[in-house]
């Protein structure tokens, strides 16, 4: 199969923000090569390539345009099996190390071309293979391969061309340089085996020794503790990482002191994105975790390992991955506590600020939902507190439900004592109350800010007018509805008088043909038209309703108002419309509507002179 190289490499997803990742690539390279070659005394030279012809006058020289780098390493070079795996696409050879065969591609979609110069030990002798490694056909181009007898063990890879996406972007400081190299490849540095590896810069005539830096910066920072999990022992290494450019709290599981697993740090409690330390300097966390138990378990591609995630009721004493993850997290909590606790104390004033303010209602069950607290984010907005809170109350209402029918099925047992019993109905009640208080709490809030809303829809516009009347009319009921198709908690018919949430039907903007308990032929349509309730002292038992209720908007402020448009007018003829029509019965037989039938009038309108506070009977 022929690989068309520049299709493979358009298709390579590398974003700008990460444009050292074809150089770690090359790094990782050179790592494994020399764990290959088995070679005790492994070296990795990293030079840095710049060009000074664009260096404005004065500048300093570590501003000069990075244009490449160079990677050199003593490992095992490109011997005929490498070489046949670099040239073969998506290649499978490295997949027991976590490969997927298209790292190389990285280098050519940040960099022009690549040159390799490999000097590597076959059959007895020295050999030196070169090529170039480019977008034209199959990518393999000026490929030699020479007996160099004498040769030392050595491999070059020149990544030349810095494209201006990724150039751009790129840290320009050598030592920022170094810092990236060692938060990419921490696990090596804490490993026994790690190559000795300096970064280099010629025109800033600087040598970084990696490993030095790793040990003042990070080492340094960092502290072992043992964690006995179902008796097997562990390692964690505790390390505070001070760099800008690591943005989440890490977990590494390792096996062989390499890591196997890298994950984001979750499960504890007010863990902020930046942790601040005793000199107020920023850090984020890290944990590796080391044991015999996980160098056992690793699996052959060391991708994971042989230990179920959780346990079963067949063997309780087998050690899960849940348990190491549950106990290891227990560990960096309470390395983290002394950063930990200020961001609680914060947290829970916050909250506390958000109850104090907006939600009163969680007031009187705090208390109960210290679970939910710890698992609200550190740095959660008000809306996100608010909802939290609320998927906490309401597990706590379940909760309450089902403790209830414990509750009373236990006294059905004849071994049940009383005072036992007491003790139990006296908490549980105590918990009733104090979530029926948070009802009315919710309640009492819920009104106020329907209130409010409406204050505000009664005030002038941006444009000096008022709003129409259909704002005022859906906040108390949607228009176009009726109670057929719509919840009970869903209108808010209690602002105009409390009665009227409990009705036999009610129709809002609709004609007074389609109302179900009546049968009539009126296309009146009054804005919202209620049919009360019958009463077992109505004059008929078969009677459908006891009252109607006529409720008309009219636009705030308003001044003018045609014969027709009188509201008293409307009203008195929508009454008259009703009469007309006959009261239809369970069965649906029509029968005439009492003259003594009540009619209650709303009419909802600021009082003008054109509108005079008169009271207004309908006969």
């Amino acid at each position: 199969m022929n690989t068309d190289v520049a299709g493979r490499v358009r298709n390579v997803q590398l974003p700008a923000s990460k444009p050292l990742l074809p150089l770690f690539e090359a790094i990782t390279n050179s790592i494994q090569a020399i764990e290959d070659a088995g070679e005790n005394s492994g070296r990795i030279v990293i030079e840095v390539v710049r060009d000074a012809s664009k260096l404005l006058p004065g500048s300093e020289r570590h501003m000069a345009d990075i244009v490449g780098f160079v990677v050199r390493d003593n490992g095992i070079g490109f011997t005929p099996e490498n070489f046949n795996a670099f040239s073969t696409s998506d290649t499978t050879y490295k997949a027991s190390r976590g490969g997927k065969g298209i790292g190389r591609f990285m280098w050519l979609a940040a960099f022009d071309l690549v040159e390799i110069d490999s000097l590597f030990g076959a059959d007895g002798s020295t050999q030196r293979r070169r090529f170039t490694f480019c977008t034209r056909g199959a990518g393999i181009e000026k490929h030699t391969c020479t007996n160099d007898p004498g040769a030392s063990r050595e491999t070059l890879v020149r990544l030349i061309g810095f494209k201006e996406k990724y150039s751009r972007p790129c840290p320009k400081r050598p030592e920022t340089i170094a810092a990236f190299i060692v938060e990419e490849f921490l696990d090596v540095f804490l490993g026994p085996s790690c190559p000795v590896i300096t970064l280099s810069d010629d025109m800033t005539a600087q040598v970084i020794d990696l490993g030095d830096l790793f040990d003042a910066e990070v080492a340094a920072h960092s502290e072992h503790r043992s964690v006995d999990i179902k008796g097997q022992p562990f390692q964690v290494l505790h390390m505070r990482l001070y760099s800008t450019h690591i943005h989440e709290h890490r977990l590494y599981l390792c096996a062989h002191d390499r890591v196997v697993i890298r994950e984001k740090l979750t499960g504890i409690p007010n863990l902020i994105s930046r942790f601040k330390d005793a000199d107020g300097k920023e850090f984020v966390y890290a944990a590796y975790v080391n044991s015999p138990a996980l160098d056992t378990a690793v699996n052959a591609d060391r991708t994971g390992f042989t230990i179920p995630e959780d346990g079963g009721e067949l063997f309780p004493d087998e050690i899960t991955m849940s348990d190491i993850r549950k106990s290891v997290r227990g560990t960096c909590a309470q390395h983290l506590a002394p950063y930990t606790a200020p961001v609680a104390q914060e947290k829970r004033e916050r909250i506390q600020q958000f109850i104090d303010n907006e939600g009163a209602m969680y007031r009187p069950i705090l208390k109960r939902l210290e679970a939910a607290i710890d698992r609200i984010d550190a740095e959660a907005t008000n809306d996100e507190i608010d909802r939290h809170l609320y998927d906490a109350y309401h597990e706590l209402q379940v909760s309450l439900r089902t403790e209830g029918r414990e509750l009373l099925q236990s006294t059905d047992s004849e071994d049940a004592e009383f005072g036992q019993f007491k003790e139990r109905f006296d908490d549980y009640f105590e918990k009733i109350s104090e979530v029926n208080r948070s009802d009315l709490a919710r309640y009492v809030c819920h009104r106020k800010a329907i209130i409010e809303f409406l204050q505000k829809q009664l005030a002038l516009l941006d444009g000096g007018k008022y709003p129409r009347e259909e704002r005022i009319h859906s906040i108390v009921f949607p228009r176009g509805r009726s109670s057929d198709d719509l919840l009970f908690d869903d209108h808010n018919l209690w602002l105009i008088d409390e009665r009227l949430a409990f009705h036999v039907f009610l129709s809002s903007d609709q004609s007074i043909k389609q109302a179900q308990p009546l049968k009539s032929k009126s296309k009146k349509e009054p804005d919202i038209l209620v049919f009360g309730k019958a009463v077992a002292f109505s004059e008929s038992l078969d009677v459908p309703f006891s009252s109607v209720t006529i409720i008309e908007f009219k636009k705030p402020q308003r001044k003018e108002y045609t014969e027709n448009e009188n509201p008293f007018v409307q009203v008195c003829k929508y009454i008259d419309e009703i009469r007309k029509g006959k009261a239809l019965t369970s069965d649906g037989r029509p029968i005439p509507i009492s003259p003594s039938l009540r009619f209650y009038c709303y009419i909802i309108c600021d009082i003008t002179p054109e509108v005079p506070p008169v009271f207004w009977t309908g006969g």
